[in-house]
């Protein structure tokens, strides 16, 4: 009993010092941090808009008279073709599109985790299926795949983070079957199986577990594409729809005034450009983090 309990806190031992070892190469990083404080910052913003302006105000209420301001001291960023404030529409727009993007972000790896683990794990037919099935899809150009997705779904947000999560799901289930053939013969899962453990066991405490590591790198970086795809995809008018404020929708709108009034595409542009390099290098951070061998 005693050898038990010893060799359980030694395995809690390793790990935690394997979490710190981690946690320690990770904040070494100094554009891993820049990266994770920027996200912070955004992320409240989004959090906090409905406090720092009123959603009727930003989405509802027009006042023509101010239509197309130049950024100053009453309107930082100028007001957009209806007079509203454009400043706090692009805080309300990073609501949108970090929802966006962490939601098809999730799913797609949630769905692309479980059915690669399944693919890798049984092999054989179960392998075969799955992968031939993940092969047609992948054969389609996953931005073509969203738009026909949306086109038989309808536009709107809840429809967009469907067909983002679809589109990106084949290329995360060639991923982890990889990670899960290059683990299921290891002597950890084989001493499961010598033990009884059923393929449900072994799958989700030995298999998921130790694909962690490039599942929280995918799903950072997948963060980062899906919102430049979402911004994309509502750019041309099949995403999130007017009048709800998205960064994309609202570089659409104001790309036919770009000659007067440049400041509708500018500050829009820059929170897309702040939000894709900060999630890219936090996701940078995290692979040479939990994997040091990719930085040698």
């Amino acid at each position: 009993m005693l050898q038990v309990n010893a060799s359980g806190k030694g395995e809690i031992s390793k790990r935690r010092a394997r979490i710190l070892d981690i946690v320690h190469r990770f904040t070494q990083n100094k554009l891993a941090m820049l990266g994770l404080v920027v996200l912070i910052l955004l992320i409240f913003m989004a959090l906090t808009a409905n406090w720092i302006a009123d959603y009727d105000e930003v989405v509802i209420n027009q006042d023509t008279s101010r239509r197309l301001e130049a950024p100053s001291g009453d309107h930082i960023f100028g007001t957009d073709e209806y007079g509203r404030d454009l400043a706090s529409r692009v805080m309300h727009g990073a609501r949108t599109s970090l929802v966006i993007g962490f939601a098809s972000a999730f799913v797609s790896v949630l769905i692309g985790g479980i059915v690669g683990a399944v693919a890798g794990f049984y092999g054989g037919k179960v392998d075969n299926v799955i992968m031939r099935f993940t092969d047609i899809l992948i054969a389609i150009p996953f931005m073509l795949l969203a738009i026909a997705i949306i086109s038989a779904l309808g536009a709107g947000t809840r429809n967009l983070i469907m067909a983002l999560a679809i589109a990106h799901t084949p290329a995360y289930t060639r991923l982890f079957r990889v990670s899960v053939l290059s683990i299921r013969s290891q002597e950890y899962v084989e001493a499961a199986r010598s033990i009884g453990c059923t393929d449900g066991i072994i799958i989700a405490k030995h298999i998921i577990p130790n694909t962690i590591g490039p599942l929280i790198v995918q799903f950072t970086l997948g963060i980062a594409q899906s919102i430049l795809e979402a911004c994309s995809l509502s750019y041309i008018g099949l995403g999130v729809q007017p009048p709800t404020p998205e960064w994309g929708s609202m570089l659409s709108e104001g790309a036919n005034l770009i000659r007067n009034a440049p400041h509708l595409i500018l500050f829009p542009g820059i929170a897309i450009f702040l939000t894709v390099l900060a999630v890219n290098l936090l996701g940078d951070g995290l692979r040479d983090a939990l994997d040091p061998r990719l930085k040698k």
